[in-house]
């Protein structure tokens, strides 16, 4: 291994660190209080096995010790696994937990391969598993295809696929014929599944692993366990679930057992309790969302109205846009209704138009100062001309895109010299070439057109072929890919301001020896316009367009009540309170039934 690949695999390490570690599974629902939880194999589960898919009774279930860890039961599987659960039994947890084991081995052995988590809602069919894992690195991970495809191939990752039932049910049999496809493919490649039972029971296609396990509900003992570690506050609970068989019921699974536990403790005037008789799952639901929003009353910097409606709000463009994950930079004017969504992308326009626009002004303004009124209205008709076409045409530079419906943030940056320097020669053979055009057109101005526009014709080709993206981004911090684009464009445009004025001065100077003095001052007016106008223009390009539209967007949600300009601070609220969780620089609601229930309460 060399000391690239070294790099690459570290910089990944770090990432499944950072999102699914101490974002995910430190910050769980439950507190950071795991549960061991009950494993039993299904044989019966598997399209391989020989077992008639009728034995999937409980009954017919190996039942494993209680503590076996989940660690031992992947080695005792060859490391190809299905795990089946019922919703809130742990499953993503369990996946963790094994992550966690994963990880410690990839870091003290680079022969381990490495883990890699990734949620089935966001497959479709029309590509092999492989394909959509090379894409799913890319976008979540952001590892190049390149290497993507080459640690598939050798082997180096576990994919842990969480949620088949999560895939849209027009496609589960797709997939689950995809994951069959790469298991025969790849017979090397370790993989883990996780599914809702009652889903995959519903599934025709069934997967071809090496062994398939069903977590146990919470035994009495468990349940008891659990809440002792409380002390006397939850004896009020303990009382309803001696009492109430419905509640024993739904305490048998992690997720509800915590939220019981939860929504059980310290209950204050004017909040709902959990009360009397039979309780639904979206009664406790509730009793918990209202009391994590009311958590920590003295820092309530968001009532829990609005909590509630914005955390609806967003659960609803998740689920429809089946994104596990939220990033701020996620946020698109497609969230918006037509009509505002329509106005967002022609004030886009507008502002690339009036900035671009707009940098003719102070080149005019010289040439005022001079007493060239003639000069200066040309300058500024040209000046308005350049910048209708960007705003027209969405494009500023051949391969750096303008996008006014969607926002493109520009979170890396790579340079290349040999690019810069060939880009460079023939952008300025190209401009000096157009600039003899114009002198030979323009016969007046004594200006030295030669000289300006092979020097701004090298400064933009040596942009367009030596501006690179670079390999691996982390995300680490929220909206961090936002910030990053406004730092990228602010270097960027700086970097072609200072390059266009450094070379032009130097090309007009030489002119300058043989036109005469009378040529600076169109040099000079001309020479500002030229490198604001780039500089600007490939700012915007490079990340600031990015900017300004997140925070433009961000104001229209906050006005119409959808969301809170503040959109990190409110995260960060509800991630306090254990209705969201960090998941490195995103956050995810604290578990799919909560996402599921917020979507529906969204209406």
């Amino acid at each position: 291994m060399n000391e690239q690949e070294r790099h690459n695999r570290s910089v990944m390490l770090r990432r499944v660190r950072s999102v699914w570690l101490e974002g995910v599974l430190e910050e769980s629902l439950h507190g950071g209080e795991i549960i061991d939880l009950g494993f039993a194999y299904r044989p019966a589960a598997l399209g391989n096995s020989g077992v008639p898919s009728w034995q999937q009774a409980a009954e017919y279930d190996y039942l494993l010790p209680v503590g076996t860890k989940i660690e031992d039961v992947f080695a005792a599987a060859g490391r190809v696994l299905l795990v089946l659960g019922e919703p809130g039994a742990g499953k993503t947890t369990m996946l963790l937990q094994l992550v966690s084991h994963l990880m410690a081995a990839a870091e003290a052995d680079e022969a381990c391969p490495m883990p890699a988590v990734f949620s089935l809602a966001a497959y479709t069919r029309d590509r092999t598993l492989a394909e959509w894992l090379v894409e799913q690195l890319a976008n979540n991970y952001e590892v190049p295809r390149k290497i993507g495809e080459r640690w598939i191939a050798d082997g180096q990752f576990v994919p842990l696929l969480d949620g088949l039932d999560e895939v849209d049910p027009t496609h589960r049999p797709a997939c689950a014929e995809a994951i069959n496809e790469f298991r025969a493919r790849h017979p090397g490649v370790s993989l883990l599944v996780t599914a809702r039972n009652r889903d995959y029971q519903a599934l025709a296609t069934r997967l071809h692993m090496d062994k398939a396990i069903i977590l146990q509900p919470l035994n009495e003992e468990q349940i008891d366990t659990y809440l002792g570690r409380h002390g006397r506050k939850l004896d009020g609970l303990r009382a309803s679930l001696a009492a109430d068989r419905t509640l024993r019921e739904l305490a048998q699974t992690p997720l509800m057992l915590s939220i019981m536990t939860l929504a059980a403790t310290r209950p204050t005037e004017g909040e709902t309790t959990l009360g009397d008789g039979l309780l639904s799952r979206n009664h406790l639901f509730d009793v918990y969302v209202e009391r994590m929003a009311r958590y920590r009353s003295r820092n309530m910097g968001y009532s829990p109205s609005d909590t509630i409606g914005w955390l609806s709000w967003l659960a609803k463009q998740m689920a429809r846009e089946a994104r596990p994950i939220f990033f701020v930079e996620d946020m698109q004017p497609s969230w918006l209704p037509r009509d505002d969504r329509e106005r967002f992308g022609r004030r886009a326009r507008l502002t690339v138009f009036g900035l671009l626009g707009g940098m003719a002004l102070p080149a005019a303004l010289i040439l005022l100062l001079f007493g060239r009124w003639g000069a200066a209205a040309g300058l500024i008709f040209l000046g308005l001309l350049a910048a209708v076409v960007p705003a027209l045409t969405g494009r500023f530079l051949t391969r750096a895109r303008l996008s006014f419906n969607r926002i493109e943030t520009v979170e890396s940056l790579g340079w290349s010299w040999p690019w810069a320097v060939l880009g460079f020669g023939v952008g300025a053979l190209v401009g000096l070439a157009l600039g003899a055009l114009v002198a030979w057109l323009d016969r007046w101005t004594n200006t030295p057109w030669p000289a300006l526009l092979a020097a701004g014709g090298g400064v933009l080709t040596m942009i367009e072929s030596a501006l690179l993206r670079g390999d691996l981004r982390l995300r680490t911090t929220p909206g961090q890919g936002v910030e990053q684009s406004r730092r990228n464009g602010l270097m960027v445009g700086g970097s072609v301001i200072v390059a266009t004025v450094v070379v032009g001065a130097a090309a007009v100077s030489v002119a300058a020896a043989f036109m005469g003095r009378q040529a600076l001052v169109p040099a000079a007016a001309w020479l500002v316009w030229l490198a604001l106008y780039l500089g600007a223009g490939c700012g915007l390009a490079f990340g600031l367009l990015a900017w300004l539209q997140n925070r433009r967007l961000r104001g229209i949600l906050d006005d119409r009540g959808s969301f809170p300009a503040d959109a990190t601070g409110f995260l960060n609220f509800a991630a306090e309170r254990n209705l969201l969780r960090k998941v490195g620089g995103g956050y995810s609601f604290a578990h799919a039934l909560l996402l599921d229930y917020f979507s529906h309460r969204a209406g």
